[in-house]
């Protein structure tokens, strides 16, 4: 290799660089070298998906809008909602959804309150079922829906998953 040299008034001065510039070199070089090993390590080893089951709720009009807040005995206190759940569980399911009312002042985890009804269906993986529900409202005072996740395990025996969801509302008198 040969080396060049550049003569200035302060003396003989090499350019082929200096122990700085080769260190940043080195600190670049090792820096895109790590880089590189991960970003094969990604690659290599995805994350894993995360399963889960889900339920939510929406209005009648199948939003997050307009949920009734109080209702009139005797005028308003039937009404419709829509309740969907999703499978990301990567297994094919038979779930149940219970319906529930109360006061607002029973422990939901399941609710110890009976189910007014129940809906059943098997999903898929990936799968999304979303079902109408019609339900009264008829003690005044605070009232809560509360809608709760269930499966069948593979001797059909019910299972809670531990998800639920709820509307409180309002009930007062004609």
């Amino acid at each position: 290799m040969e080396k060049k040299i550049k003569r200035t008034p302060q003396g003989t001065k090499s350019v082929s660089g200096n122990g700085e510039e080769k260190t940043i070199i080195l600190t670049i070089l090792v820096a895109l070298v790590i880089l590189g090993a991960l970003l094969v390590n990604l690659a290599l080893n995805p994350a894993p998906e995360e399963r889960f089951v889900a339920i939510y709720l929406l209005d009648s009009e199948k939003q997050t809008e307009n949920f009734p807040k109080t209702v009139v005995l005797g005028e308003n206190n039937t009404f419709s909602l829509w309740v969907g759940v999703e499978n990301q569980n990567d297994t094919t399911r038979v779930f149940s959804v219970l319906v529930k009312v109360d006061d607002g002042k029973a422990p939901v985890d399941p609710s110890p309150v009976e189910p007014t009804e129940s809906f059943n269906r098997t999903l898929l993986n990936e799968e999304n079922w979303e079902f109408p529900v019609t339900t009264s409202i008829d003690q005044v005072g605070h009232n809560r829906v509360i809608f709760e996740l269930w499966f069948f395990d593979e001797t059909n025996t019910p299972k809670y998953t531990g998800n639920w969801v709820s509307l409180s509302l309002e009930a007062i008198q004609a």
